[in-house]
């Protein structure tokens, strides 16, 4: 009885604190769709999922005590916020972010169609003679995930995200096709995160443009989708990939496993807790993007981002080795060292909100929104030590420099006429 008792507190503790950091973001920022919320509302909804679990799917109970990493990471998130917004404020008290589009839009749909091509060559070809079967993690692999295809599957990702950013009353049709071409060569790379995370982007930027508006038929579509893109990419794996026939256990498979992705970061930083913290502490994974890419010049062997450490989450052996994002990153520090890394990645993704405000391009926009995405999957997984979580973002903005500097040149041209 004093267990429960003591639980309950914890949870009322922790949805206090989620409400005032939400609330004072709001204030300070002028919109609810800051980092910050975008990090704790959707593990918020998330949790609140995974303890309605029924205990006839075999899932391990939620550990309440493992809250504290995630109250005590949200204060810390925070502050860099705070002190961000009331500095700009002092600037600017505007905060609000136009609805740009892009200047040139007819050439971004070429440039798509141009990138998208060169796939369903790949496709074909590979479909007469790849060994592995389309549909497969196998294919999946060798299809874009390394070498110039992977490279290009990045360009894609980016470009969902500012496809968005042109859909408009008056011209639906060719970006929206464009997203589900481009989405359907992303979930061929069968990586669940890479379909879903752009599209959440893409949604971000239209609720800080205020070009859509969250409500229950939003939150709804945005659920359902990826639980639909998610259960998809099992069946087109067993369907396509292994040409099985649907039956009975195969839709269990399929529902248990979507069951197993909902909870694991939640359930695996649950358990970690539970037991210790099982993991040796490696602080440099969780900046492997920049660690790998000064070994690149070293020659010393790259590290891997990939958890070695799973724990079993259900009776029914289901196993899994995401932490969520504050658990990952607690996980990997010693002492105070997960204070430096969640200061650093606040004030990275609140500088780069404050630089989408100056600014108002879209290319800056589509960068805030990409972070934000990240974070609103944080209730599964740390994606900042990916790679691909930076090279969008470079890509962004080299995207912004030529448009800034062509801008400018046009600008010095009228004024010397």
């Amino acid at each position: 009885m004093e267990q429960i008792l003591a639980d309950i507190i914890l949870f009322g503790c922790f949805i206090l604190e989620v409400s005032i950091l939400s609330f004072a973001e709001k204030r300070l920022w002028g919109t609810w769709y800051t980092p910050l919320n975008c990090l704790v509302l959707p593990f918020c909804f998330v949790l609140l999922i995974v303890l309605s679990m029924p205990q006839s799917l075999g899932f391990v109970p939620f550990y309440t005590p493992s809250l504290y990493i995630w109250m005590a990471g949200m204060f810390v998130m925070a502050v860099p916020s705070w002190l961000l917004a009331i500095g700009y404020r002092r600037h600017r008290t505007d905060l609000t972010i136009a609805s740009p589009a892009p200047k040139r839009d007819k050439l971004l749909y070429v440039f798509c169609i141009l990138l998208i091509i060169p796939f369903l060559f790949r496709i074909k070809g590979m479909m007469s003679s790849s060994l592995n079967m389309i549909g497969s993690d196998e294919f999946g692999e060798e299809f874009a995930v390394y070498g110039l295809f992977g490279h290009l599957l990045i360009l894609l990702l980016a470009c969902t995200i500012i496809l968005f950013s042109c859909i408009r009353k008056n011209n639906r049709l060719l970006p929206i096709l464009l997203i589900i071409a481009i989405t359907f060569i992303v979930f061929l790379n069968q990586v669940k995160s890479w379909v879903i995370i752009p599209l959440i982007a893409g949604m971000i930027s239209c609720l800080l443009t205020e070009r859509m508006h969250l409500s229950l038929r939003v939150v709804s579509i945005i659920a359902v989708s990826g639980i639909v893109l998610f259960m998809g990419s099992y069946f087109f794996m067993f369907i396509i990939g292994n040409g099985a026939d649907y039956n009975e256990h195969m839709g269990k498979y399929v529902l248990e496993h979507t069951y197993h992705y909902i909870a694991s970061g939640i359930l695996g930083m649950s358990e970690d807790v539970r037991m210790g913290i099982i993991e040796q502490p490696q602080p440099e994974i969780l900046f492997a993007p920049f660690v790998n890419a000064v070994h690149a010049i070293t020659g010393e062997p790259y590290i891997s981002a990939i958890n070695p450490d799973y724990l079993e989450i259900s009776t029914n052996g289901l196993q899994d080795n995401v932490r969520t994002f504050f658990g990952t990153i607690y996980a990997n520090s010693i002492d105070g060292f997960w204070i430096f890394v969640v200061t650093v990645i606040s004030t990275m993704v609140y500088l780069v909100r404050i630089w989408a405000i100056q600014s108002q391009s879209i290319y800056i926009l589509t960068m805030d929104a990409w972070f934000c995405a990240l974070l609103a999957m944080g209730w599964f997984e740390y994606y900042f030590f990916h790679v691909t979580t930076f090279e969008i973002p470079a890509i962004l903005i080299l995207l912004y420099t030529v448009s800034h500097v062509s801008t400018r040149r046009k600008e010095v041209a009228c004024l010397a006429s």
